[in-house]
């Protein structure tokens, strides 16, 4: 029974023995050993179960309880205690806390708590299937207000822009697609849609259509009942199942077989299915979102789409900027990553990045977008030490002779900020083939020296 787990205790061996020890058992996990790195964790990582010791040098464990519990409102807890307040143990059990243990836990005490925790997810996932024909429709529910720092913290007009369109999308329920290149963060766009949706109570599943073998994928998608085919025993609820009253993320979605496409497209016009090998309709209610970064219009003409599913799906599409087009964000996507990798790799600092590593990044060209970013910015905190983040470990000087620069069609810009757009890419491009030596840049581009200077100043970029 896999699932995902957040330890939290401050000492750090307890942390690395309990990481090894579900993660060997099939677990996810994350570790934290205060509430500082908790609250960094939980914004991008998403516990089933929160393994939880009450005792905390910078928080009390049952406040910090709460707190998780209104970004994560359907995580378990399982409580671990000292002998002497066990008393606050059974307090967080009245809050909701799954079980309790004593210090040193017992592991096979553990485990079982542990697997019967995420019993409970599952079976409060089965009722609210069992009771939704006795509840009104999610639409009358109220909308989780947005908030509107979410938008404001990304300086760059371009993702300012797609995240006021994901706000809307937010405040409705119809499908929406996200557009945009490898990388770019459209599961982070699917995440927050349904965060600030009235949905965002509920589930919230996602599914890489290109990672799944055709054979499987209707059975990941839908379900399967007993016998449906070669080793299946028992009864599987698919990911739309398992989404009701949630949300399901649908990645690359053009990699969907024709067949599953048309049984997509069946579902989203009767809110019913039938799993693999059954009889019985099954309705429910769950928002789809559909990711892909191929051009789905050429994939319709081209027959590898159905127009009809097409049509349907692209009721609201939004478009996730490439990293190129929002390099203002930088500064505050690194301060994030490294947060987050921080918490992943159980250091026990956050290193500060210089100036001339946070110029490096924002004059990069970065093809591969964000999830580049992050693959650079984890290179450098296993290969930089003390706690400074410097250039010499980011790597980013290569030349490349076949240096390409994508340009789209502007949309909402005018051609001088899309004149302005290219000539900092080149620009950028110039000092970087002459490790930011101006003299040589200015060369390259065949200009002066001080209009090479005039053109940074004015563009902003720093060298």
């Amino acid at each position: 029974m896999a699932g995902t787990v957040l330890i939290v205790d401050d000492d750090a061996q307890v942390v690395r023995h309990l990481e090894y020890l579900l993660r060997a058992e099939g677990y996810q996990v994350a570790g934290a050993h205060n509430a500082a790195e908790v609250r960094r964790t939980i914004r991008v990582f998403f516990p089933d179960v929160v393994l939880l010791d009450l005792k905390l040098p910078d928080a009390d464990g049952l406040t910090l309880m709460k707190e998780i519990r209104e970004i994560h409102p359907s995580a378990r807890y399982l409580i671990m205690t000292a002998y002497g307040s066990v008393r606050s143990a059974v307090e967080a059990t009245r809050l909701g806390a799954s079980d309790y243990m004593t210090k040193p836990v017992d592991v096979d005490e553990l485990l079982i708590s542990l697997r019967n925790a995420m019993r409970e997810r599952i079976r409060d996932e089965e009722v609210r299937l069992l009771r939704k024909a006795d509840r009104p429709p999610h639409t009358s529910r109220p909308t989780r207000p947005v908030s509107e720092q979410a938008v404001n913290d990304y300086p760059s007009e371009a993702m300012r822009s797609t995240l006021q369109k994901a706000r809307q999308a937010a405040s409705g329920d119809s499908v929406v697609v996200l557009l945009g290149e490898s990388g770019t963060g459209k599961d982070y766009l699917a995440r927050f849609i349904h965060n600030h949706s009235s949905r965002a109570d509920g589930p919230f599943f996602a599914i890489n259509c290109a990672a799944v073998s055709p054979e499987l994928a209707e059975s990941e998608l839908f379900g399967h009942e007993p016998g449906a085919f070669t080793g299946a025993r028992g009864r599987k609820r698919g990911l739309l199942e398992l989404a009701e009253r949630g949300t399901l993320l649908l990645n690359e979605i053009g990699e969907l077989s024709p067949e599953l496409q048309a049984k997509l497209l069946t579902f989203l016009d009767t809110r019913s299915f039938t799993r693999v090998g059954g009889e019985v309709s099954v309705s429910i209610d769950a928002r789809l979102i559909a990711a892909t970064n191929r051009d789905l219009q050429k994939e319709v003409a081209e027959g590898r789409f159905r127009p009809d599913l097409f049509y349907r799906l692209n009721v609201l599409s939004i478009r996730v900027p490439l990293l190129c087009e929002r390099v203002q964000d930088i500064p505050i996507l690194v301060r994030e990553i490294i947060a987050q990798l921080v918490a992943e790799m159980d250091r026990s600092y956050i290193p500060e990045v210089d100036a001339a590593s946070m110029t490096a990044l924002t004059n990069y060209s970065w093809p591969g977008n964000v999830r580049e970013l992050r693959n650079v910015i984890e290179r450098s905190l296993m290969l930089s030490s003390g706690g400074t983040m410097s250039v010499a470990a980011l790597d980013l000087t290569e030349c490349r002779e076949d240096w390409l620069y994508r340009l789209r069609f502007p949309e909402n810009r005018s051609l001088n900020e899309v004149i302005e757009q290219v000539k900092r890419a080149v620009i950028v491009e110039a000092l970087r083939r002459s490790a930011g030596k101006r003299q040589a840049a200015a060369r390259l581009l065949g200009i002066s020296r001080n209009a090479l200077f005039h053109h940074m100043k004015s563009l902003g970029i720093d060298a």
